[in-house]
Parts: structure tokens; sequence; C-alpha cells
């Protein structure tokens, strides 16, 4: 029924135009889980360039269409996606019980489906095949049995007992021993006799209660505790992974159920990621803005004009913010990553204001003549400079292929922040020169101008014969 609901929404959206490549069907796995109760369907998408429906509209429309199949406990419709490893909104709960955890990831996925723009909402704990689970009666305790004995025998008689291996020419040989039954099943399990301390056989049934329950298919654990992760997608139109997360953590809903059950929770997938490659990448900006300062304070000979220099930055950012919210696209690790590289042409323009100011004013002129005059001679370098970045990357920010869609950020951030920064920095950094050079002149007038002394190397008088 799945099927006929995706070729529907394949005919109502696309209408002649095909939108499905190829379809793939997995029993028995979906994603890290396993069990015969679990089954994936892949769907392949034709190119993104010859198709005019995009992935999220017929993966909204897929999930609407699906019809609600009995004995189906959850049916999910997630879409791959680029940049950080992980899932949109991913929060992992841990704890000592799989079973309280398992509880507590039932009212934890509720609250993120109610999340707006939140879909696909899913654990990583699926249940898997029933399981028979054993509790030893006052009886087995009498006769000498322990629930590790009792289970030591029981797994002996079905999987078979090892009593010894030895070798065979260059193939080790393994005997296996293991107890035949007329009963098949469960029947053969409540069947089974055990061996007591004494040498007598015991029914098992006589030294335990065997009890039905569903198991799980896998159990993940991190840091030695046992992990859920309840994770699911975001709509980028509708949502981000920070907005969810922040409004799951100010509404205290997360904190609330981790009181209920007694658990921890803590946010992994891309909120993790994105949180270490921020750290990261705050380092790097740390340590590239230091070296340009050490560099342009090296060639200037100053220490205020690298600042005067290096405040121009700040305004490129604000022409990246704006271009981002102009096309609709979200402030990723890379739209930062461009940053850096917008840091770098925003300081070589700069550079060739300032030292044509420095030129002006070695040749006599006053600092307002020297500013005005180094802005009129350097209005096409600095154009130059920029126009040709940006008419570089603007093709990119058009590019409808699927492998350049991440680079697109990095490229608002260049073009967006060149052009903004551009056209202030003719004006700007001048300004701050003349700024700075007021302020060094109130300094002068209320403490003098301090001059280090001229060091003079005394000459020792000359030796006799020279």
């Amino acid at each position: 029924r799945n099927f006929i609901a995706l070729r529907d929404v394949e005919t109502e959206l696309g209408g002649d135009e095909p939108l499905i490549r190829a379809i793939f069907v997995t029993l028995g796995s979906s994603g890290r889980s396993r069990g015969d109760n679990l089954a994936r369907i892949n769907v392949q998408l034709t190119s993104s360039e010859v198709r005019t429906v995009r992935t999220p509209d017929f993966v909204r429309a897929w999930k609407e269409a699906a019809p609600s199949i009995p004995s189906v406990r959850r049916f999910s419709v997630r879409q791959a996606r680029g940049g950080p490893p992980g899932a949109d909104i991913d929060v992992e709960l841990k704890g000592t019980s799989i079973g309280v955890l398992k509880e507590a990831a039932s009212e934890v996925a509720e609250l993120i489906a109610a999340v707006p723009g939140v879909s696909g909402v899913e654990d990583d704990l699926p249940y898997g095949k029933p399981e028979l689970v054993m509790t030893m009666k006052p009886r087995g305790s009498a006769l000498g049995f322990t629930l590790d004995s009792i289970g030591r025998q029981v797994r002996d008689a079905v999987e078979g007992a090892v009593p010894r291996q030895f070798a065979r020419g260059d193939d080790e040989v393994t005997i296996r021993i293991t107890q035949s039954s007329t009963q098949e099943g469960t029947a053969a399990l409540r069947a089974m006799q055990l061996k007591s301390p004494d040498g007598n056989d015991v029914p098992l049934l006589e030294l335990v209660n065997l009890t039905e329950q569903q198991g799980f298919s896998a159990i993940q654990r991190r840091d030695g505790k046992t992990t859920i992760s309840v994770s699911g997608d975001i709509d980028a139109a509708v949502n981000t992974t920070d907005g969810a997360t922040e409004q799951l953590t100010e509404s205290g809903v997360l904190d609330s159920v981790a009181r209920k059950f007694g658990i921890e929770y803590e946010f992994g997938g891309r909120s993790r990621e994105q949180g270490v490659a921020f750290r990261d990448l705050g380092v790097g900006s740390a340590v590239a803005l230091m070296v340009i300062y050490i560099v342009l304070a090296w060639v200037f000979g100053s220490y205020f004009k690298p600042f005067a220099v290096m405040l121009i930055i700040p305004f490129g950012v604000v022409g990246a913010v704006i271009g981002h919210y102009l096309l609709g696209f979200q402030l990723t690790i890379l739209s930062m990553i461009g940053l850096l590289g917008l840091s770098g042409i925003l300081v070589n323009d700069s550079i060739i204001l300032v030292s044509r100011l420095d030129e002006r004013q070695k040749m006599g002129e006053s600092i307002e003549e020297a500013a005005i005059g180094a802005s009129r001679d350097r209005l096409r370098a600095v154009l130059l400079t920029s126009l040709t970045t940006i008419g570089g990357l603007i093709p990119l920010l058009f590019e409808k292929s699927i492998q350049a869609q991440f680079l697109i950020p990095m490229a608002i951030t260049m073009v967006f922040g060149l052009a903004t920064a551009t056209l202030l920095v003719l004006f700007l950094v001048p300004a701050l020169i003349g700024i700075g050079n007021d302020i060094r002149n109130g300094l002068i007038a209320l403490y003098g101008d301090r001059q280090l002394p001229t060091i003079r190397r005394r000459q020792s008088p000359p030796m006799a014969g020279e």
C-alpha cells in the first residue's frame, strides 16, 4: 500500500515527468537496527537538475499520502542530507534500565514531534522478537542453583557445550555436545531438565518462572551507559536545529522527563557536531586574526593602524548575514569558514588604501588631504580587487547541481560581504585613521610628546700608532 501511495504521489506532483529512478526494499533491518520485524524502503529520485519537484516537497507529500497499516507501529519518511553528520535533531537519553529508557523515549518522541517543522521522529531502539525471561523460584535457591548456573546449562543445552578442541593438520576440530529433544521451540525449553549440584535431574519449570516479553533488536551504549537516541528531520523552511533545541531547552519539557524517569539527556547529532566545529573554528579565527595583526603591525610599523585596517571585517559579516537572509539560506559552518576568506580579501583592500595614505603623508600632506587623496587614488584598485572576486563567485550562487549546494553559503558570505564592505572601506578606513590621529593628538596634549632618547655610541679614544 505504501508503494501505491508512492506512485500516486509521483503522478500527482510530476504528472508526465518521471520523479523516481529506483526503489530498493530491505527486509530485516533499518539503519543500525536489525530484526525480522523491521523493513526499509529506499527511494532514489531523479537528478535534481532535471526535475522541477524538490525533495522536501516529495517527502512531505508521501507522508501525507501514506496509509495507516494495521500492526505497523512506526512509519517515518526521512531524506538524505549533506553537511555535518547526524540527524537534524537528536536527543540522547542515558540510564541503567532499558525498559525505563524506552518509556522515556516514547514521551520524548512526542515532545520532539510537537516542535514546528520536525518530522520522521524515531528512536534507535526498536522492539525485536519476543523473549522469555527466567526468574528463579525459592525452590531453585534451596536446591543450590543460581541464575548463572541455570543460564549456563540452558545455553549449553541449546547452543551446545564444547568439552574439547584439538588440531588435525592445519584445521582445528571442535567437539560440541548438544541436548536432543523431541519437542521444538518454547515447548522444548519448558520440558528441559537441569542437573543440580547433587547430581539429580530437576525440571526447569520447578526452578524458574518463565515470562514472555517484547525484546529489543539492538542496545546502544555510550561511556558505559545504556543510551537511546530520539531523532528527527527538520524542514529548513520552517525551523532550524538551533531553534528546535532552544525551544525544547527553554520550555523545560526535557528536564521534567529526565526527573520523572531518573535519567540523563544531552543533544547529539548535528547539534553536537556543530558545537565541536564552532569551537574549533573560534580557536582558528582567533589565531588567524592574531597573525594578521602581527603581520600588519610589522609592515606599517604601528600598533594602531592594523586595528584601523581590521575594523572593516565586522562590516563584511553584516553583508554576509543580509545575503543569507535575502536568498533564504541558513548560516552554516561553511558560512563561517567563508568569513575567514572574506577577512583576508577585505584586509587586502584596506592595505592598498592605507599604504597610499602613508605615501601622501610622507610627501608632506596633512592627514585630511592624505585620506581624501588616497581614497581617490585607490578607488579603481579597490573596486577591481573586489569585483573580480565577486564576478567569479556569482555563477556559484545560481548553480543547481546537488554537488555544489553545500558551497553556496560560503559563496553568499564572500559575495555579499565584499559588496557591502567594499563600499565602506573607501570611507571607513580613512575615517578610522583620522580618529586615531585625533586620539594621538589628544594624548600628546595631555601627557606631552614623550620620545625615546636617542642612543649615541661613544667612540673610544684612538690607540697609539693609529
